[in-house]
């Protein structure tokens, strides 16, 4: 258990033994704080309370995996048109999707499906020719080259 010693000059750790200052409450809880001492161990007042369902209803968003993008459909497309892109790890829920990018610009909207599966509107202003379709998520970002065919 750590004693609130009075020190002028700041915080000093000496032998296991934290000497704080008046006004610092480093280690401890606020005269406000309500603890619990449980193995000689206090629990601090943000902690308490957690809720397993909250944490499981929570998105998850794994970082370390890249996604991934295996089909565009339809293979050739133009400005307006809604392609559905097919892959994997997209996200476990919607919030994990950050962005669909036709070369350098933002689809006029997108929506997630699910982990494997979004769709996209292309973009107005889009050159024809070949260019890369982008899909951002906290994992990174995957590209596809897709062919946007004129309006004609």
């Amino acid at each position: 258990m750590l004693k609130r010693i009075p020190y002028r000059f700041g915080p000093l750790i000496l032998f296991g033994i934290s000497l704080i200052g008046v006004a610092s409450s480093w280690g401890q809880g606020t005269s406000g704080q309500a603890e619990e001492e449980q193995g000689g161990f206090a629990i601090p007042e943000s902690i308490k309370g957690f809720d397993e369902q909250k944490v499981k209803n929570d998105p998850i968003c794994d970082s370390s995996v890249r996604p991934q993008i295996d089909h565009v459909t339809p293979d050739e497309m133009k400005t307006g048109d809604t392609v559905v892109v097919q892959g994997k790890y997209f996200g476990k829920k919607k919030e994990c999707l950050h962005g669909v990018t036709f070369g350098s610009e933002p689809a006029k909207a997108f929506s997630f499906v699910d982990d494997e599966r979004l769709e996209a509107v292309v973009p107005e202003g889009l050159r024809s020719g070949v260019t890369f379709l982008n899909v951002e998520t906290g994992g990174g970002t995957a590209r596809k080259g897709i062919l946007i065919r004129s309006k004609d």
